[in-house]
């Protein structure tokens, strides 16, 4: 699925799908997302229904890297039942790596979210550890599991999927 920058039009669709995911996306003002647009070391990223509408938004930090390190800070789909959060995720690793020159992507996801965590590992992200009660949510804490996929790994998946 097609990724493009995201413009300060689209900040209210990016708000909405992100207040969707209150348990697993800490909501940010929309001056945040906004000043957060004109920052070079961050992608935001938005994939497009058929009628122009954000169907989904991705966010990575890390592009100007001296260390070719990128965090996939955030993928995001205004409805899960469609099943875009795949295209999405493997279209934002084409772009870490083949674009924005990287030598590993990483993310973290909230531990009870088997889900993502699912479809991470189908797309041949590792565990590397778990970030213990880093998160804080209606009056809990909960952890989060540290996951990355190597440049070279990267090349390896890719070659499987084009066989």
């Amino acid at each position: 699925m097609p990724l493009q920058p995201a413009t300060r039009d689209d900040l209210p669709a990016i708000c909405a799908i992100e207040s969707l995911y209150p348990a697993y996306i800490t909501v940010q003002p929309a001056e945040q997302h906004l000043a957060a647009l004109d920052d070079p070391n961050l992608a935001y990223l938005v994939a497009r229904d058929a009628d122009g509408s954000v169907a989904g938004y991705v966010i990575m930090a890390g592009r100007r890297s001296p260390h070719h390190i990128i965090e996939l800070r955030r993928i995001a789909v205004r409805n899960p039942s469609r099943r875009l959060g795949r295209p999405m995720l493997l279209e934002a690793m084409r772009l870490a790596f083949r674009e924005y020159g990287a030598h590993r992507l990483w993310l973290d996801v909230a531990e009870e979210n088997e889900r993502a965590q699912a479809l991470y590992r189908s797309a041949g992200f590792l565990q590397e550890g778990i970030l213990r009660e880093a998160h804080y949510h209606d009056g809990r804490y909960s952890s989060l599991v540290l996951m990355s996929m190597l440049e070279q790994e990267y090349k390896e998946q890719e070659g499987k999927e084009q066989t």
